[in-house]
């Protein structure tokens, strides 16, 4: 059944407040939209992926699980972990997964990045989209991101360009936005060796309507 709720009247700092950390019906509408509008750049993040057979994969903000099964479809034996700061949509989540769970082909947790609950260096892969909008200091969990990594690991981050935000209300409550050339620093000083990063130019659908955007896909190692 639809979700009743209609999260395009939401203010924009109350979207805002749900976006960074999506709480009770409302935040399963904003998310159910959300899956729809980020489509093509979740899609764009998988193939810098490059998932190999076997991969232990990190996910940092999974929602409502949408997409862990493309990322499962990657590869054979593909392991997927994912740390999810919002209570409601780990629930959702482990719903939504619940036989892949309980084949321990994926572990959902509730935490933060900037404190990941995991050794040192035991992801082949680390994805994050649009997740460093809310970090109070991206350097820390940038840096927690690097240590979970194996040496021949990969990060892929996805965010949208500053300049696309321009008239948008939304983003002016709570967000941390930051262009290429200080993601690439940032990630540099976590202690990843190269960073190449990607834009994509898209229309997407938002509650308040269409919006044009460049979104940034950013591949670390």
């Amino acid at each position: 059944m639809a979700n009743p709720i209609d999260d395009a009247k939401l203010d924009a700092a109350a979207l805002a407040k749900q976006l960074g950390n999506p709480t009770g019906e409302i935040g399963k509408a904003v998310v159910d939209r959300l899956n729809n509008s980020n489509a093509t750049n979740y899609a764009a993040a998988l193939r810098r992926m490059q998932i190999e057979n076997g991969a232990r994969v990190l996910e940092i903000g999974f929602g409502n699980g949408h997409e862990i099964a493309n990322v499962l479809s990657l590869a054979d034996g593909v392991q997927y972990c994912g740390i999810e700061i919002s209570e409601t949509m780990v629930g959702e989540a482990t719903t939504r997964l619940a036989s892949d769970i309980a084949s321990s082909r994926v572990m959902l947790h509730l935490g933060s990045s900037a404190a990941l609950p995991y050794g040192d260096a035991v992801f082949d892969r680390v994805l994050a989209l649009n997740t460093i909008y809310f970090w109070p200091d991206p350097r820390v969990d940038l840096k927690e991101i690097r240590r979970v990594l194996r040496s021949s690991g990969r990060a892929v981050l996805g965010a949208v360009a500053p300049w696309s935000t321009e008239g948008r209300d939304v983003f002016r409550h709570g967000f941390g936005l930051y262009d290429e050339r200080q993601l690439s620093a940032m990630l540099m000083e976590a202690g990843f060796d190269t960073v190449s990063v990607d834009m994509i130019t898209e229309t997407v659908q938002m509650a308040s309507g269409p919006w044009t955007r460049d979104y940034f896909i950013i591949c670390a190692e």
